[in-house]
């Protein structure tokens, strides 16, 4: 979140933390669950003896991490932000893609990223595999949310996920998620990937401002 922490408005207060396995935190064990990390922020909200509801950001896999958050603490979420989050349809859009070797290419994808895992010492990766559902409307309840979707498209795409069909495909999965809330907002960022952060850091931090305005 470097790229825009210096950009946000002085009248907020804000937190960030690494993960277990991430930045300064110590490093992680074995094969963790969105429900691990989930029970360490609670552990973190209780020490920093945080009692009123909060806007949650998250990006990518940590949109996995505050769903489910979301989920066990209604009470202390006021809305959400979601910046380009992990979406388990992700799988079907290369099969789309790629009718004949989709399936091929998602198992060695996976397989590489598991290898990858061991090599390096991640603890999620089984986790970002498991493409049950994501949590919804009916676990969350509704609350404001907006999700920003990295759609940019690359002139001269290296995978299967950067071709033009691909990209749309991820924008129209990301939308339909989106709304099931009847408060959500969708923003499709044309001029960034994965990273919209990075990208656009402008767009991230002016559409946190709206959504703290419509959470009033």
């Amino acid at each position: 979140w470097d790229s825009i922490w210096n950009k946000l408005p002085h009248n907020i207060t804000a937190i960030r933390y690494s993960r277990r396995g991430e930045g300064k935190s110590a490093d992680c064990v074995g094969d963790l669950t969105s429900l691990d990390y989930v029970k360490d922020t609670e552990q973190l909200v209780k020490k920093l003896d945080l009692t009123r509801p909060f806007t949650l950001v998250s990006h990518s896999y940590g949109a996995k991490v505050a769903r489910l958050y979301s989920s066990r603490n209604k009470d202390m979420v006021s809305a959400m932000l979601f910046v380009d989050p992990i979406n388990p349809r992700d799988v079907e859009i290369i099969e789309i893609v790629d009718p004949k070797d989709g399936v091929a290419a998602n198992n060695k994808m996976q397989q590489d990223d598991i290898k990858q895992g061991v090599k390096f010492g991640w603890c999620l990766i089984k986790d970002i595999w498991d493409k049950s559902p994501a949590l919804g409307i009916k676990e969350i309840g509704d609350i404001p949310m907006t999700l920003i979707a990295g759609v940019k498209r690359f002139k001269e795409p290296k995978r299967l996920f950067d071709t033009d069909k691909a990209r749309q495909l991820w924008g129209e999965y990301q939308m339909q998620w989106a709304n099931q809330f009847p408060r959500s907002k969708v923003v499709m960022a044309n001029k960034s990937g994965h990273f919209v952060q990075d990208d656009e850091p402008d767009l991230v931090v002016s559409e946190l401002i709206s959504l703290l305005k419509r959470t009033k």
